[in-house]
């Protein structure tokens, strides 16, 4: 993901003051003092605000527990959007909301986290994403983590929207007699969906399937079992590696740092790559949970090996585009959520499934643990370059256009690959991308209407390109002011670092933005919006930790709005300003 952002979402930057008591001067009157120290500047060059989101793309205002992980944290190199070092840390968010800051150069520590969150007990299955220095960029980055609900309604509007590649079995099941998982074997299997893909064909999503032995104890870290007296809640889901829906909500990303045994066999890593440098193609993925409902526990691991099966598509090629075969190996992948990184597990052997079917093999494998289960071959990758020529109807380019646009790249011809990004200038500079993967590129602005695509890009090659045609319209520009102050509400005003989230009610790109002081205030500014767009506006509050949400109609040439926090500690002569 190494982009060209430096204009995106508005010139994304966080930043803060200097802490200090504020004396000021009352012609005569007792000195007002400002108690509260101001929030340090963040200095962090890779700024990145990771937007949880449902599987219909809607911003999950539940509270999620996220915890960030990795190499680059255990290292001291990320602070969150109060400049506190992430290590340790875990945040509970209410606006699908989470900004961290990177300095990779601050110590010699691989430079890869993961921010993992969720929320079992409101339904929630963890998910997250995994990001590297070699796929950023210095400057702001907006990241999206799709999260999966097993309520049941949530599960049956999931399982009935033929748009969406992801289809989800959750079942209960009773207290046994011995407080085991089961009394006797249990198969559950995710339900058979068709998904409507980008390119209007109607595809199978697949199934996943596991099988639970009887008698099967979960137990702790230690190895020892863990009692269930409510029973458990199994649920199974299968993403499709033919959608870009499902595609796009893929854990952990699909160019990994990745752990792989020495006793994993000789091509795990497909030649010219290394654990740090190549690039997943994906055949299918599924996450599979039990969850204890009395206190909403994971439960991860098994005394006794479970039975998984994952669907393959028949289509399905190798990393170097060669057609797989019954009979086969298949790389086998598990998502550590404790690492944050994809670790080889074993390979698995390709067979048709029973009864036969037109367009699904299947791999099986057995496991004590569970998490997201991929499969997935691992190879050589290559710095990209696409040019993204902007022109108006007639045909004339738009070189200073830099309304924000979201760039798809899927993965063609059997092989899942899926990578998205919001920019706002005319090149993105993309590294790790598969070498020998072809792949389609959509082109859709803030309004989610498709600008221009082009089928068969390979970035590996030179003068890769994909034409935009944009409508001359007038743009809108959401300036939002924060400041903060004495309980008053005037004494003491000063700026209040803060991000911001701007989601249109009609869908389209959702914008975020960090603050820069300017004067009195702290001001984040969002370019490139259509007039009259409507929408909702959540703005961070330091003292509370959660956002004020507002409803905003962004007019042309600029809408502004205002917010004051008057949550500073003052005193004037020594008596508490209220």
């Amino acid at each position: 993901m190494k982009l060209r952002l430096n204009k995106l979402m508005a010139g994304l930057t966080m930043a803060g003051g200097v802490a200090a008591l504020v004396g000021c001067g009352n012609g005569g009157a007792p000195d007002l003092k400002v108690l509260t120290p101001e929030q340090p500047q963040i200095t962090a060059p890779y700024k990145y605000a990771f937007i949880f989101e449902d599987a219909f793309g809607k911003a999950v205002t539940d509270e999620l527990t996220v915890t960030v992980v990795g190499d680059a944290v255990d290292g001291g190199e990320l602070v969150d959007a109060n400049n506190a070092d992430v290590k340790g840390q875990t945040y509970k968010i209410t606006n699908g909301v989470l900004a961290v800051a990177a300095d990779f150069d601050k110590t010699t520590a691989k430079d890869v986290f993961t921010v993992v969150g969720g929320n079992r007990t409101l339904g929630w299955n963890e998910s997250g994403i995994q990001i590297s220095k070699s796929t950023s960029s210095a400057g702001d980055q907006v990241i999206k983590i799709t999260l999966t609900n097993t309520n049941a309604a949530k599960v049956t509007e999931l399982n009935n929207d033929t748009s969406i590649g992801l289809a989800m079995k959750v079942e209960s099941l009773p207290t046994t007699t011995t407080g085991t998982v089961a009394d006797t074997p249990i198969t559950i299997a995710s339900p058979a969906k068709t998904v409507t893909n980008e390119a209007a064909v109607a595809v199978p999503v697949g199934t996943a399937t596991v099988t639970i032995p009887a008698g099967t104890k979960a137990v702790d870290s230690s190895g020892a079992a863990i009692n269930l007296t409510s029973g458990v809640q199994v649920s199974v889901t299968k993403y499709s590696s033919e959608d870009a829906s499902g595609l796009s909500a893929f854990p952990g990303g699909f160019t990994p740092s990745v752990v792989v045994p020495s006793t994993a066999p000789v091509g795990t890593i497909g030649t010219g790559a290394t654990a740090d440098t190549g690039a997943f193609t994906s055949g299918g993925f599924a996450q599979f949970n039990v969850t204890d409902p009395a206190t909403g526990q994971a439960l991860k691991k098994f005394d006794t090996p479970l039975i998984l099966k994952i669907d393959l598509p028949k289509t399905t090629l190798d990393f170097e585009g060669n057609p797989v075969v019954v009979g086969g190996k298949f790389p086998i992948w598990s998502f550590d959520q404790e690492s944050g990184k994809w670790v080889y597990e074993t390979d698995g052997i390709i067979k048709e499934k029973s009864p036969v079917d037109p367009d699904k093999f299947e791999v099986e494998f057995p496991s004590t643990h569970l998490s997201y289960w991929n499969l997935d071959f691992y190879g050589q990758t290559c710095d990209g370059v696409l040019n993204i020529n902007r022109k108006d109807a007639n045909g004339n380019s738009l070189s200073t256009d830099d309304r924000p646009l979201s760039v798809e790249l899927k993965g063609l011809s059997g092989q899942g690959f899926h990578m998205e990004f919001t920019i706002t200038d005319s090149i993105l500079e993309l590294a790790r991308y598969p070498r020998f993967t072809p792949t389609k590129v959509t082109v859709t602005d803030s309004n989610g209407v498709v600008r221009g695509s082009k089928n068969r890009v390979n970035l590996c090659q030179d003068n890769q390109f994909v034409d935009v045609t944009l409508p001359i319209t007038v743009k809108a520009s959401l300036q939002v002011n924060v400041t903060e102050s004495c309980k008053d509400g005037v004494s003491g005003i000063r700026p209040s670092p803060t991000n911001i989230k701007f989601v249109p009610t009609a869908g389209g790109l959702t914008q975020f933005g960090v603050s820069s002081n300017v004067g009195s205030v702290a001001r984040v500014t969002l370019n490139g919006i259509a007039p009259t767009t409507a929408g909702t506006l959540s703005v961070y509050n330091r003292f509370t930790g959660g956002y004020q949400n507002s409803s905003v109609t962004v007019n042309a040439p600029s809408t502004v709005r205002n917010f004051n926090f008057p949550s500073l500690n003052c005193t004037t002569g020594g008596v508490p300003i209220e």
